[in-house]
């Protein structure tokens, strides 16, 4: 037997190339049934065959030689290494071969695996049975190679109750009668149609009392795909959107890609409990309600958005990532970061009104507050064990892989950019890869020095400050690393990107002019010297900061240019302030440039409403009044500015939505309130106020509601007829300032919200200015309930609200019980949270210690 390449990973002696699986889950007795026939190419003669399998008991097994009788075998377990090795009663030959194994084995806990969900109808509790296999869960319910370069066909057979739905990747091929199960009820085997070649990481299994729409034939290039959404029943009419977006996306990319849908039909699966957004299986992806079930009249746009990115997102995967799949884990950032591009392309393409990548600056400045610490990660590093795997599953991967794959296709133009994908993905179709691959392709496609540029972005953490100093005729350009506390730094200085800049003058004699700039060492560009504005980050996709001096930043304040230019601007500005490069009335200046030059875009709208809600925070009692001060007068002039929040519709309704929350929230301004109490009655009347308007009312109520408000929110929630509405009351009982209202939410949270949802809540728990600590000791008081019964994965996102917390004591408190108690998994992302969180404390200390005025307060 040839040895592993490492002790994680599996021989290679063996080869899968097609699995026959029959499961039998029943719910009833909280355990499955099963058998599986793998056909396998064995590379070399050997007595024994390695794979994986965790927890399932193992009862016949056999190995067959094409053309030979079967050899017996018994099983060695290796439950660290989650494999079993099977010991071959004697040696057979290279060549094809057949395993067969027989098993059994229980539901998994923390929604991983095989595991149950529950929802209720007409005060009924129902049962469906759901698989979760990324990254390493499918051998929790079948013995298979759980690697992704051990790609193979599937054929998956489900005995289910004769009443159920059952779903796999591919279309169902017969439906006959299996006898009855073990509660007497009659069976049925649902057989479906053998998969094209996949990972197990994609396999998908879902049964259960669950409607389908009527199937939507989407004209493709290889014939009408079937495209449905499965939902637990009563959910029908939430799902015509989800449809929309979903035809509309396999349109958008089989042309996009240039490459016909792989697969035979698309389910679009709502999942009552599910750890993850959603889940690219291939024709069955899985999702959480609220990423696929939506009522368009009485979404939020921001909510609307989301479910459209989440499918398109999904949906890009059917091709990059499931078509053309990493060879390993430590490539999934490229799975993720591509889809994540292509979700923003499409839902661009899909609603252009939208303007979604300047709704993306959010995520991204997200990322950035991430990746300048010092314990940020390259995007693409070593994963050896299963855990490493998971740990990837972050906003580095995600939203800065994203941003730089953007950066990089507005350097390359998007032409050349779509021309190396297509070539990427028809060269290695089917097959699996390395980041390197697609390197050259884009090398290929656009004659750049692709593979140098990326690389430093790929394998380095962090990302520059440009530095653009102007004199005259000429600005110099530098870079150093971008830092939320730069004090003592000790990172490497000898460390430079090579940044594709797009820089561009305008207000001159010359009008507008751009150049474009691949700044890795320090240089001088020449410039119109009678030019106004300097836009060192012309568009906006630069994934870089950028600090300018007061005039500059004053300059592009006062210019049009793009929402995403003004929203980089007040995100780049905040950020210097935060780190302790410029003082705080030196940032509110700018951002109150942004603001009285006639600012109406919705997301650059959120980042200033969410730079007024920090500043406050930061504040606190030694500058609480100061900074409430600067919110009231700003914003409230703002608010009155645009139309009343009861008449506001369209994307003005957006914009009052983002302030009235903050507004009447955070800073508590009695008009505004007022205004959002009476929204907040208003908004149980279907179409009586825009949704975006009652979503920030219903912050602003939160966090001062009596005990007759508090208790209608929870009403709210506990009778909400949206998957949205369900999420926004449940995340709105936690805003109170109330002490006993907020510790009935918690325990709400704790005891009675689904295990998917509370760790989110809790999040924003940790981030309430006045009862955040309280919400700490609840949580750590719970400990070893909240790591038992939570999904592994959210608890690093849980944590991360403690990147809010500005007192020094409490943020010690926080330090020593996170390192005396880690984490089964994400001890990165919890080393990120702790960082963030002093960072925050020193920012606050700062900001304490220096009295401003805030240009909100003075005279325009």
């Amino acid at each position: 037997m040839t040895p592993p390449t490492d002790d994680r990973r599996l021989p290679t002696d063996a080869a899968p190339r097609h699995y026959a699986i029959e499961l039998a889950p029943d719910v009833q007795a909280g355990r499955f049934t099963g058998g599986v026939s793998i056909d396998v190419d064995l590379r070399t003669a050997t007595d024994s065959i390695t794979l994986h399998a965790l927890e399932l008991q193992i009862s016949t097994v056999s190995v067959t030689p094409r053309g030979a009788q079967a050899v017996a075998a018994t099983v060695e377990t290796d439950s660290e290494r989650e494999w079993i090795t099977l010991r071959l009663e004697r040696e057979v030959p290279a060549g094809e071969a057949t395993i067969q194994l027989a098993y059994e084995g229980g539901f998994c806990d923390q929604l991983v695996g095989l595991y149950t969900s529950n929802f209720e109808v007409g005060g009924e509790t129902h049962q469906i049975v759901v698989s979760q296999c990324e990254s390493t869960h499918a051998r929790r319910f079948v013995p298979c190679f759980d690697e992704p370069e051990f790609k193979a066909t599937f054929a998956v057979s489900l005995v289910v109750p004769h009443n159920m739905t059952a779903i796999s990747n591919a279309a169902e091929a017969s439906r006959e009668s299996a006898g009855v199960d073990s509660t007497g009820q009659p069976t049925v085997r649902v057989t479906f149609a053998p998969t094209v070649v996949m990972s197990t990481y994609l396999l998908a299994v879902v049964v259960g009392p669950l409607e389908a729409t009527d199937p939507r034939m989407v004209a493709g290039r290889n014939g009408a795909i079937a495209l449905r959404v499965v939902h637990p029943p009563g959910q029908g009419h939430l799902c015509d959107f989800a449809l929309d977006v979903a035809e509309a996306a396999l349109r958008f990319f089989e042309d996009w890609y240039d490459l016909p849908y792989p697969g035979d039909k698309v389910d679009l699966i709502a999942v009552p409990d599910f750890a993850f957004g959603a889940m690219e299986n291939l024709g069955a992806i899985t999702f959480r309600e609220v990423l696929l079930l939506v009522d368009p009249e009485g979404a939020t746009p921001q909510e609307l958005q989301r479910v459209a990115d989440v499918i398109n997102h999904e949906l890009a995967h059917m091709w990059f990532g499931n078509l053309v799949t990493m060879k390993w884990w430590n490539g999934i950032w490229l799975n993720e970061a591509f889809a994540t591009f292509m979700e923003v392309t499409a839902s661009d393409a899909f609603r252009p009104e939208w303007d979604v990548w300047t709704s993306f600056g959010l995520a991204r400045a997200a990322a950035f507050d991430t990746d300048a610490l010092r314990s940020t990660r390259p995007i693409e590093y070593e994963v050896v064990t299963a855990a490493d795997s998971e740990a990837m599953f972050d906003i580095l991967t995600y939203e800065k892989g994203c941003s730089v794959v953007r950066m990089l296709e507005q350097y390359l133009g998007p032409e050349r950019f779509r021309d190396g994908i297509r070539s990427y993905l028809r060269k290695h179709a089917w097959g699996n890869t390395e980041t390197t691959d697609l390197w050259d392709s884009l090398e290929e496609a656009s004659g750049e020095p692709v593979r140098w540029m990326m690389d430093s972005w790929i394998f380095n953490g962090g990302h520059p400050l440009v530095t653009v100093e102007r004199d005259g005729a000429s600005i110099r350009l530098d870079q150093r690393r971008a830092l939320a506390d730069p004090h003592g730094d000790a990172s490497d200085p000898g460390l430079r990107f090579p940044v594709p800049m797009v820089l561009r003058t305008s207000g001159g004699d010359h009008g507008s002019e751009s150049q474009r700039i691949l700044l890795d060492e320090p240089r001088e560009v020449p410039v119109d010297p009678s030019a106004v504005q300097v836009q060192p980050n012309a568009g906006g996709a630069g994934f870089y900061r950028t600090l300018l001096d007061g005039a500059g930043r004053r300059a592009l304040a006062e210019s049009p240019g793009t929402p995403l230019e003004r929203f980089v601007l007040v995100d780049d500005t905040w950020f210097a302030m935060r780190s302790g490069l410029i003082g705080a009335d030196e940032a509110l200046d700018t951002v109150f440039a942004v603001i009285r030059a006639g600012e109406t875009d919705p997301a650059v709208w959120r980042r200033i409403s969410a730079v007024g809600a920090d500043l406050v925070r930061l504040g606190g009692r030694e500058q609480g009044e100061a900074a409430t001060e600067w919110v009231r007068v700003t914003l409230g002039n703002a608010l009155r500015g645009f139309a009343a929040p009861a008449d506001a519709e369209g994307r003005p309704a957006e914009v009052v939505g983002a302030i009235l929350g903050v507004l009447g929230g955070v800073a508590g301004d009695k008009q505004a309130l007022g205004q959002a109490e009476s929204a907040f009655d208003r908004s149980v009347e279907p179409g009586a106020i825009d949704p975006a308007v009652a979503a920030g009312a219903l912050d602003a109520v939160g966090r001062h509601c009596d005990d007759a408000q508090h208790s209608e929110i929870e009403r709210r929630w506990r009778e909400a007829g949206t998957p949205q509405d369900e999420q926004r009351h449940l995340a709105a009982l936690v805003l109170t300032a109330d002490p006993a209202q907020f510790s009935r939410a918690l325990e709400l949270v704790r005891t009675r919200a689904r295990t998917q949802d509370a760790p989110y809540v809790l999040r924003r728990a940790l981030t309430n200015v006045t009862l955040g600590g309280t919400a700490w000791h609840e949580i750590t008081s719970n400990w070893d309930e909240v790591v038992a019964r939570f999904p592994t994965g959210s608890l690093p996102r849980m944590l991360e609200g403690i990147r809010t917390f500005t007192d020094a004591d409490l943020a010690a408190e926080a330090t020593g019980f996170l390192a005396d108690n880690p984490l089964p998994s994400g001890g990165r992302q919890v080393e990120q949270h702790v960082e963030a969180m002093h960072a925050t404390v020193r920012a606050a200390a700062r900001l304490r210690s220096a009295p401003f005025v805030g240009a909100g307060s003075r005279p325009a």
